[in-house]
């Protein structure tokens, strides 16, 4: 009596059976991360190429610690631009994280005795969809983290076999006109797609198993339980009125 998308209603990202997903590329190419708005930017400094920590703080800086180094954390603002302390506004907009590095060198060069920039990028990630049951952030700690790996931190492919895993979706780019992958892992020859090196922003979708013979069954039974109800009512009506 109702819709067909009662069958499944929390299924995301559907695609025509005729859909033509993108290749995969015939070589694995590791593209340096670009820096982009709302990135947040993990930035060292040291003096004589290494040798001394430099106290640098700003007002806008969170600091941090790992691995024993100390870090201030930084906003790309709408513009591009990070507002550091002695050097004021920088844009690191499209900048691989070596090349901002160089450029941060450069520019303390004058204030400093050969200055030792380390920048990390703190928030890359990537978005996990399985089926639309659960959802999850998964971190890029590494430039060539692949998707066998990112499935490997959010538990696996299937949570109790609720998950398809030869329709593993992989949607990178502008959403508004994104590059849609397919990964079937079901099958050993899977493995070279789940090599795919993950860029940060992807999202991967893991369509659902649809169990058509319980949802419908719960659908019959909220129906048959509605006549059951008017029947008993229009019964008791009759018994009363006679």
């Amino acid at each position: 009596m109702s819709s067909c998308i009662t069958l499944n209603p929390s299924r995301m990202l559907k695609t025509p059976k005729d859909y033509q997903f993108a290749k995969f590329p015939d070589s694995v190419k590791i593209e340096p991360y670009k820096i982009a708005v709302n990135d947040i930017v993990r930035f060292g400094l040291y003096t004589n190429q290494g040798f001394k920590l430099a106290g640098l703080l700003g007002e806008q800086a969170a600091g941090s610690s790992q691995g024993g180094q100390s870090f201030i954390e930084y906003k790309v603002r709408p513009d591009g631009n990070i507002k550091m302390p002695v050097l004021g506004e920088i844009n690191v907009l499209g900048l691989t994280v070596k090349e901002t590095e160089e450029m941060l060198e450069n520019k303390f060069q004058q204030y400093y005795v050969n200055p030792f920039v380390i920048v990390e990028i703190a928030n890359k990630r990537i978005f996990m969809f399985k089926g639309g049951a659960s959802s999850s952030e998964i971190s890029l700690q590494n430039e060539n983290s692949t998707l066998f790996e990112v499935l490997a931190k959010s538990g696996g492919v299937s949570g109790g076999g609720q998950n398809y895993a030869s329709k593993i979706k992989i949607i990178r780019g502008d959403l508004k006109k994104p590059t849609i992958y397919l990964v079937d892992l079901s099958k050993i020859d899977g493995l070279k797609d789940a090599d795919i090196i993950m860029h940060a922003g992807d999202i991967v979708y893991i369509d659902p198993v649809i169990n058509y013979g319980y949802t419908i069954a719960q659908d019959i039974g909220s129906v048959t339980g509605l006549v059951s109800s008017v029947l008993s009512v229009f019964l008791i009506y009759n018994l009363i009125k006679k």
